[in-house]
């Protein structure tokens, strides 16, 4: 071999090194990971800095787990309640799976397309050749592709962090009324029992002759009403028990719910004005939709460049000295018809759309908030008319009914009317109780975080003793 055939040898070995390891470093590029976004720990510290909640790692599917170990028969808090549904509902176990969809676009997105490998067999008179083709345009396309599939990613997070932001809220919220159905089952018991001592005393009278037949039967059956009362409310009671085992993901477990959280808190010192501002600037579903927002903007400028197409090629074709010698060359799109209109269009009207909801959404939280900032103070100071005028006045008219009837100065329609309302009074004591615990459960979920609450309750007085 003379000297510069070796040279040459020399020479086209270095080149092909080069492109090898050209097309090595390049492959590198397109299968660089690309970091997560979102995962579920990134949702859990969202929640934990708005509620003081978080969420446990990942649980396999049908897993129920209480938390610290705790068993339902020691009584039910507000709280676990919550941590117990953030933990097995199974709906909300789902919605968590997203993240791993959008964390899944990201690395896709992060990808280059392979290189692709044209390859003709030889045949007499006519040389094998073979060509590889790159489409380098998705060099400086994938850094856009990346900006939009993280701004998914973040918006992804942000939209599970809402949800479980919903999920805290309908937890209470049955968890409310859970409350109110066993309260009213309280009341209806006492109810049964005033009618039942009063039935007692009418029969007592009849006996002695101050009072008529009539009166009696009038007395038994309204007894008999209560009981059956009590007989409709338990079974209200069961179907509350229901709707938050479900809210729990406890459906399999039949230990009875026992809602132990005293009355809900009396707030005075809340301004909508602040709370409305605070929302507006940091609910979750909000920042969702301005994740989405620069998602759009990313995929309008992928649409204005995604349809030029620049492919390198490297040709082997025959040659004067192996018959098969490397010739680079390129090949584009020239956009003489189609320059991506449609696509473009489409993605400025998404774009415009999605501009339009987040305004939309605003003025949603604007009323979200407002509403249950109303809803709340309404049901306060009706309450506290309730607690502080009305309940004494029907306790001491309910007094001076019975010591009245048991002198003989009134008749048993007086005693019951009296007892009447102040049954009607101890009922809409416990509904009141419940909407403030909902409005206070929407009011939170509205302005996106947990509001600290003093200890500040209403009293809750037992039945007066019937006659």
């Amino acid at each position: 071999m003379t000297s510069g055939a070796l040279k040459n040898l020399v020479r086209r070995g270095r080149a092909g090194w080069r492109r090898c390891l050209c097309a090595v470093l390049l492959l590198a590029a397109g299968c660089q990971s690309v970091p997560a976004v979102c995962d579920r720990d990134c949702v859990s510290g969202k929640l934990s800095g708005r509620t003081g909640q978080v969420l446990l790692s990942e649980m396999a599917c049908g897993q129920v787990i209480l938390p610290n170990g705790g068993a339902l028969q020691d009584g039910l808090t507000q709280e676990e309640a919550v941590l117990i549904a953030l933990w097995n509902n199974a709906a909300f176990q789902e919605q968590l799976v997203d993240w791993k969809i959008a964390h899944g676009d990201l690395v896709q997105a992060g990808l280059l397309p392979n290189p692709e490998l044209f390859y003709v067999f030889s045949a007499p008179d006519k040389p094998f050749r073979y060509a590889v083709d790159f489409p380098i345009e998705a060099l400086w396309l994938r850094p856009i592709r990346i900006a939009a599939s993280e701004s998914e990613s973040y918006r992804v997070c942000d939209r599970l962090t809402q949800a479980g932001l919903d999920l805290i809220r309908d937890t209470r919220q049955a968890y409310a009324d859970l409350q109110l159905a066993r309260g009213r089952l309280r009341v209806a018991e006492q109810a049964e029992e005033l009618r039942q001592r009063i039935t007692k005393f009418a029969d007592g009278r009849l006996q002695n002759g101050d009072a008529s037949p009539q009166e009696v039967a009038t007395a038994k059956i309204e007894s008999l009403q209560a009981k059956q009362d009590v007989l409709r409310v338990r079974q209200d009671v069961a179907l509350a028990e229901e709707r938050l085992r479900n809210q729990l993901g406890l459906s399999d477990d039949r230990t009875p719910l026992i809602p132990t959280d005293p009355a809900p808190p009396l707030r005075v010192d809340l301004d909508a004005d602040t709370l409305t501002a605070e929302a507006v600037s940091s609910r979750p579903d909000l920042l969702a939709v301005v994740q989405a927002v620069e998602a759009a903007d990313e995929r309008v400028r992928l649409a204005e460049l995604g349809w030029f197409r620049f492919l390198g090629i490297a040709d082997a074709t025959n040659g004067t000295r192996t018959g098969h010698e490397f010739g680079g060359g390129v090949r584009m799109t020239l956009p003489i018809f189609n320059q991506n209109q449609g696509a473009i269009a489409r993605a400025e009207a998404e774009h415009e759309k999605l501009c339009r909801q987040q305004q939309t959404l605003h003025n949603q939280i604007v009323l979200e908030v407002r509403q249950a900032h109303l809803r709340y103070a309404q049901a306060r100071a009706e309450l506290e008319v309730l607690d502080g005028e009305t309940r004494p006045e029907v306790a001491a008219a309910i007094q001076r009914a019975s010591a009245a009837y048991r002198d003989g100065d009134v008749g048993y329609i007086v005693v019951l009317q009296t007892s009447r309302q102040l049954i009607d009074t101890e009922l809409r004591q416990e509904q009141l109780h419940a909407e403030l615990r909902r409005a206070w459960a929407e009011l939170e979920r509205s302005v996106g975080r947990h509001i600290a609450a003093p200890v500040a309750t209403s009293p809750r007085d037992e039945l007066p003793p019937a006659p």
